[in-house]
């Protein structure tokens, strides 16, 4: 299952269908964002309620299409040639879509966090939204969220540290399965003449076998999500009969 595929994706964005097709279309097409925000309607508590869900839930299949596409980054090197005329090997081209594959991955964590407290109403603000605000919270860990939640983070913390080192020290991870296209590349970069097109032949079953790690790995962590979403989706649906009867009660 995919994650739009969903049901807590799916029945996030019904209820607010009726919400979006209501909207103008001129109304979207307003170049100016404060013009365009002064113009959209003022949300009901319910209504609100399901936007945030749905904009983490969003977020999040937002998150696992960029991480599939640096999978086709990393597996194809265009103009190879053209490129190292431009000092980028395909060395650096994955190095590159690597680390934005790492720093992709860290921040699944954060954004499944935000949806937790989203749709279990936490209240958590969220600038304090971490590990023990809401992983460690009692609610969370009463409704055996807080458990998917911990196999996730474990499941992506063997990126944490380098992408750590990278972002706050500069520090570029080794590709040991690319350590010769390194030296290969570094050698070009030398004045040794490797056609860019023939390395790229050459090493083409090497980035295959990463690509596969890499697609094994993010089908792992999206499984893991969607057992973030099964634990998700009552509570969820809890709070949205109960948002549908208090307005039951408000009528005449």
């Amino acid at each position: 299952m995919k994650i739009e595929e969903h049901s807590l994706f799916i029945r996030a964005l019904e209820k607010l269908r009726p919400l979006i097709e209501s909207t103008p279309v001129e109304d979207l097409m307003i170049e100016s964002s404060e013009e365009r925000h002064a113009k959209a309607p003022t949300l009901s508590a319910e209504q609100t309620y399901h936007h945030h869900v749905f904009w983490y839930a969003m977020n999040m299949q937002k998150a696992f299409s960029r991480l599939s596409h640096t999978t086709v980054y990393v597996k194809d090197f265009p103009r190879p040639g053209s490129y190292l005329r431009h000092g980028v090997t395909q060395y650096d081209w994955v190095q590159y879509h690597y680390h934005v594959y790492m720093i992709s991955i860290v921040g699944l964590y954060d954004i499944a966090l935000k949806l937790t407290n989203t749709v279990l109403q936490l209240g958590v603000d969220e600038k304090q939204v971490n590990k023990s605000t809401v992983e460690d919270n009692l609610w969370a860990k009463q409704f055996r969220v807080s458990e998917s939640l911990r196999n996730f983070r474990q499941t992506a913390s063997h990126v944490k540290l380098p992408r750590n080192l990278f972002l706050h020290g500069g520090d570029l991870l080794k590709l040991d399965e690319l350590d010769k296209l390194d030296i290969i590349c570094i050698a070009n970069r030398l004045g040794h003449d490797y056609p860019a097109d023939a390395i790229k032949s050459q090493f083409k079953p090497a980035i295959d076998k990463l690509v596969g790690k890499m697609s094994n790995e993010i089908s792992s962590l999206e499984s893991q999500v969607i057992n973030l979403f099964d634990k998700l989706l009552p509570i969820y649906d809890h709070h949205a009969s109960t948002f549908e009867t208090a307005g039951q009660h408000k009528k005449p």
